[in-house]
């Protein structure tokens, strides 16, 4: 994912859908304060999903399905109140 990309701070929907992108998400991706969507499915990202994730407080909907993450579900993503939506299917946490 461009790191660019994690710079626009003011961006409100980042739909990132079956782009094959590989590797791992980055931290920086917790700067993305003002996030309300975010889709990363039909990817082919991998390792642990980054704990800066539960800074985006505005965050509404989250969608990883489809890729290979592995480690854990951070438990702060419960620290996300307005997540209402999240799809973590086949993906391969435990």
């Amino acid at each position: 994912i461009p790191p660019a990309l994690c710079e626009l701070k003011n961006l409100i929907w980042l739909y990132l859908h079956d782009y094959v992108f590989t590797g791992e998400l980055p931290s920086d991706v917790g700067n993305l304060v003002a996030v309300d969507k975010m889709d990363f499915s039909v990817n082919q990202l991998s390792g642990e999903l980054p704990v800066s994730i539960s800074r985006l407080q505005i965050l509404e909907y989250l969608n990883l399905s489809k890729n290979s993450f592995d480690g854990n579900i951070p438990e702060q993503l419960g620290h996300i109140l307005n997540l209402d939506t999240i799809y973590l299917s086949i993906t391969s946490f435990p």
